[in-house]
């Protein structure tokens, strides 16, 4: 069972005795990140305990939480006292559990909220994002941060206390500090795999040093946390997905993308959803296959070192080669069992040197097994951003292969009609060819005879495909290869 202190403890701020509450769950290490909840005017550390729900999250992402007390039951807006208690808090945790200073975040719902926004403007150097709940300055916007900062900000439409019509004008004056876009991205409903739900999301980004605002509208709601992922959103699990992102001490932020989202291409398989214990709408399951594999496209603004990790499950290892844009570039990437399908870990991160511009990254199975269920991929660096498929140009040589275990596709990119595809198989039976779309459709799939001893050679008609991008897969036994096509 996860430990945590169902009753205040004390913590020393100066010459003053405040009181808190510290959940962390069972065998945390050090390095991982911390969060503090603010409870609302005339209500307690307990009570926002029980409103926010944070157990789950940090059990499962492995991160401390704190549940600070104010003094009578509110927040210094104005003073320094609830600033010292926020810095006390961080140095307390820091000596207990190790915590990465770098990645702090601070939350707070109504009055709380309003001591968050507080804070962005006295300790911005501290607390790596905001995620203000049902609460804003009343006496008007104070964007005087030492630095442009993420902000995620819920509110209720039907907030009959801190009222909704405040809060555009206040994001407006961060939007304005940070650099961020002034036309928002909406998603509505949101999700928008739920067509029952309340909730609206409102995006500007990203601003300077890839900082992001987010409103999250909630219709017909009142002045109260919502935890409702039937017909609204969990709070304090998407402001758990929004602050994960973010670190101080760089401009590096990290983005995780799910099946069946922006960047995620293809899998040779399936997204499926029969093991529990997954994010998202499912996990990507590849075929049991030497070279099945999975693909996700990104943006990399500037050029340099990005990180790389996934959340999976296996019952076995089954390590794996990673490929940007069709070339390898670290083999072997170490994928150990979790001990069952249900079971969810995350790999450690893998560097890698990536140009700037359009980057296709696959990882690809180096046994027969396949790879594990592959939940998501996170990628961390200087503002990556998940990108649509189509219009990736595959970067292949304008000339065929003439070696054992590649393939070219010509012309490349396709302006309708038919392709020649060449492959350096030896000679083999039973070899099919399978072009998928970015949502792993199959559209198109032909099975042939023998090939030619050493050289296999095609030419596919394609002209019925629209444009776009496509994966191309090719088997001849256990021997896979894939490349991206487009279609122009």
């Amino acid at each position: 069972m996860p430990f945590y202190a169902l009753a205040q403890e004390n913590i020393q701020v100066g010459t003053t005795t405040r009181t808190m509450i510290v959940y962390a769950p069972t065998g945390i290490v050090q390095n991982r990140p911390l969060l503090i909840s603010l409870h609302g005017m005339n209500q307690d550390a307990a009570y926002q305990k029980s409103q926010a729900k944070w157990e789950p999250i940090a059990d499962t992402a492995k991160f401390v939480v704190v549940f600070p007390n104010g003094i009578n039951n509110s927040w210094d807006l104005s003073g320094t006292g609830d600033i010292d208690l926020i810095k006390a808090v961080i140095d307390a945790m820091s000596s207990r559990y190790g915590i990465d200073r770098n990645r702090v975040y601070l939350s707070g719902f109504s009055m709380g909220g309003m001591m968050t926004y507080f804070a962005a403007t006295k300790i911005a150097d501290k607390i790596a994002a905001f995620a203000p709940i049902s609460g804003y300055l009343m006496g008007g916007p104070n964007t005087n941060s030492s630095r442009p900062i993420p902000i995620i900000h819920t509110h209720g439409t039907a907030d009959d206390v801190v009222a909704y019509s405040g809060v555009q004008t206040c994001l407006n004056a961060w939007i304005t500090r940070n650099g961020c876009p002034t036309t928002a991205q909406v998603t509505k409903p949101y999700p928008a795999s739920n067509p029952n739900s309340i909730a609206t999301k409102s995006y500007w980004g990203p601003g300077t040093n890839g900082v992001e605002i987010v409103l999250m509208s909630l219709t017909g709601k009142g002045h109260w946390i919502s935890i409702d992922a039937v017909n609204g959103i969990n709070t304090s699990a998407e402001i758990w997905k929004f602050c994960r992102k973010f670190s101080l001490g760089s401009t590096s932020t990290s983005i995780t993308i799910q099946e069946n989202t922006t960047g995620f291409c293809s899998v040779d398989g399936s997204v499926v959803s029969s093991n529990s214990g997954y994010t998202g709408t499912g996990y990507a399951d590849t075929n049991s296959a030497t070279g099945a594999g999975v693909s996700w496209s990104v943006n990399i603004p500037s050029a340099g070192t990005y990180t790389l990790k996934w959340r999976y499950a296996s019952t076995s290892s089954r390590p794996a080669n990673l490929k940007v844009n069709g070339t390898t570039v670290v083999s072997n990437v170490a994928f150990a069992s979790t001990g069952s399908w249900t079971t969810w870990t995350e790999t450690a991160t893998t560097s890698v040197s990536l140009a700037a511009g359009t980057r296709v990254i696959r990882l690809e199975a180096t046994t027969s097994a396949g790879l594990g269920n592959i939940d998501n991929m996170t990628i961390t660096g200087v503002s990556p951003t998940a990108v649509a498929c189509s219009g990736v140009k595959s970067e292949v040589p304008d000339q065929f292969a003439e070696t054992e275990g590649s393939m070219s596709l010509w012309p490349n990119p396709l302006i309708g009609g038919s392709l020649q595809i060449k492959s350096g198989l030896s000679k083999t039976s039973d070899v099919s060819i399978t072009v998928y779309s970015v949502t792993g459709e199959v559209v198109f799939k032909k099975n042939y005879g023998i090939a030619e001893a050493g050289l296999y050679e095609k030419t596919l008609d394609l002209s019925n495909l629209s444009k776009g991008t496509y994966i191309l897969r090719l088997q001849a036994n256990s021997n896979i290869q894939s490349k991206l096509l487009l279609i122009q």
